[in-house]
């Protein structure tokens, strides 16, 4: 039999309801110190291809603050997924971008028709817990390519919902539709 905080806390976890992330202007500066120092480490080529084509960019603290707190500041976990979305980014958007941001201009005929097509609805406003409401529907799989797919979510979530602060410490509820 659960106490009544374990069954708070089950039920917390089953509807993703957690503890919001209390940052400190001495966690994030310790956060992004050992950030700087494990890319100064590893000395990965794609992000050294990054930080030639365009340094600011990729050491630019709101850039890297994406990561931490989607991993609750977990740095080795934050480097290593900055690194995979740089490589994912030049797979999908071509080397040249790699260091700067994606723009409306970057996708292609079939994106932009993708993106037009109703694939996302932001809600206005948030659930209970300040969380950015995203519904997604399926009715252009099988229609468009998984290579536009990936465009238009890349676009999606890095260009406007990673851009809100609350996205950033709070996550999205995610919905999936069948059409």
């Amino acid at each position: 039999k659960l106490s009544v905080q374990e069954r708070s806390k089950a039920l917390d976890d089953l509807h993703c309801v957690g503890e919001e992330l209390k940052e400190t202007p001495e966690m994030i500066e310790v956060s992004l110190a050992e950030f700087d120092q494990i890319l100064r480490e590893r000395n990965e080529p794609i992000y050294n291809l990054a930080t030639s084509q365009n340094r600011s960019y990729v050491e630019d603290p709101s850039f890297r603050l994406r990561f931490l707190r989607a991993n609750l500041h977990d740095v080795h976990k934050s480097v290593n997924q900055m690194i995979g979305f740089l490589s994912r980014k030049e797979k999908y958007f071509g080397r040249d971008k790699v260091a700067r941001d994606v723009t409306l201009d970057d996708l292609d005929e079939d994106d932009i028709e993708l993106l037009l097509s109703g694939l996302y609805h932001i809600q206005d406003g948030t659930d209970r817990s300040g969380r950015v409401v995203v519904y997604f529907s399926n009715h252009m799989i099988g229609i468009s390519t998984a290579e536009s797919i990936i465009r238009v979510n890349y676009f999606v979530f890095f260009n406007i919902l990673s851009q809100m602060p609350s996205v950033q410490t709070k996550g999205i509820v995610f919905c999936f539709y069948d059409m």
